[in-house]
């Protein structure tokens, strides 16, 4: 609000009516000012023109590594924040080794809105990589190009087996044995098995298939088994193959075929018992057993033996046994005990 009252300009001029008393009214118009005269009611206001404009939610990107094949996204977006309608018509990339992707365009953009686009980098060959972006729109502001970089880092393709050879030593004939081993991914890739091979008698692996697909750091556990069919040294190779290795990875192994030691034969004792005759007229003797010294004998048989030798063939290994002998007359009294004698098995 500007106040001229004691100011003149160049205005117009005109005759008030009969209600003012004296003097003359002035009224100025001043473009895109509002101002206010002593005796005079009237003003004038300037309203500025609607119009679009853009902002961004980043000048630039940074991709950092990314291997040659494989992508990394960011998001671009967009917003109107002005109060007309944004008119986006093109954006144009200058390296086709990134991309952008979102709505078609041209687009319209309302005041207080927004459109976001994903903004992709691709690598094809390894190396540093860089691009600017340039958005083509009815915004009166001019908007720097947006840069864009990133490094593609060359594939590196790579297994690991673990342990990479085993030995399973002496193995008897027609016996298996079994041990696990790992299988990782090393590289930074997907690898996909397109072949598992065995190689040498007696030797073979199970819960690896072809077509199993292993991501980066990825492992899988499997089996190799010895089972040999003849004696002597064995060896063999179990390979695994892929299309994108450039060479098999393998896996050592070896073993030697045994024919099986038959267990010992069971070494049987006999203790030999000899007695001097009786003095007195007999029928017969009695040999006496017992596993505890001076007590406890039991009768090796029942009816009185005609003879003063005996073998006792039922002794165990590692035992020790202690025999007494009685004679028996005709009317079946029976002596006292013998002397003991002792009788150690010895163990097998």
């Amino acid at each position: 609000m500007v106040n001229l009252r004691g100011f003149v300009p160049a205005v117009l001029f005109r005759r008030t009516s009969a209600s003012v008393s004296r003097g003359y009214a002035l009224v100025a118009c001043l473009a895109g000012v509002s101002v206010f005269i002593a005796g005079c009611a009237g003003s004038v206001t300037h309203t500025p023109t609607p119009e679009p404009n853009i902002t961004l939610s980043a000048l630039s990107f940074n991709f950092n590594t990314v291997v040659v094949g494989q992508s990394a996204t960011q998001t671009l977006q967009l917003t109107n924040s002005g109060n007309a309608p944004l008119q986006i018509t093109a954006i144009s990339l200058s390296n086709n080794q990134f991309a952008l992707s979102g709505p078609s365009l041209p687009r319209t953009v309302l005041p207080a809105l927004s459109v976001s686009y994903t903004l992709a980098f691709t690598p094809t060959t390894s190396g540093n990589a860089s691009a600017s972006l340039t958005i083509t729109s009815n915004a009166p502001q001019s908007l720097p190009a947006i840069s864009l970089a990133g490094i593609a880092e060359k594939v590196i393709d790579s297994l690991q087996v673990n342990p990479s050879s085993i030995s399973f030593g002496n193995q008897n004939l027609q016996t298996t044995t079994t041990k696990n081993v790992t299988l990782q991914n090393t590289g930074d890739v997907s690898i996909t098995i397109s072949g598992v091979t065995a190689v040498g008698s007696g030797f073979g692996y199970s819960g690896l298939s072809p077509g199993s697909s292993l991501t980066p750091n990825q492992q899988v556990t499997f089996q190799v088994s010895f089972s040999p069919k003849s004696s002597g040294a064995a060896s063999g190779t179990v390979s695994i193959l892929s299309a994108s290795l450039t060479s098999p990875e393998t896996l050592s192994l070896s073993g030697d075929g045994v024919s099986p030691t038959p267990p010992p034969a069971a070494t049987k004792y006999t203790v030999n018992l000899t007695w001097d005759a009786s003095s007195s007229a007999v029928s017969g003797y009695r040999v006496y057993r017992s596993t505890t010294s001076g007590t406890s004998y039991s009768a090796l048989f029942s009816s009185p033996l005609n003879a003063l030798t005996f073998q006792d063939s039922t002794v165990t290994d590692g035992d020790t046994y202690y025999y007494v002998v009685t004679s028996v007359d005709a009317n079946g009294v029976e002596s006292t005990y013998s002397n003991q004698v002792t009788a150690n098995i010895p163990a097998s």
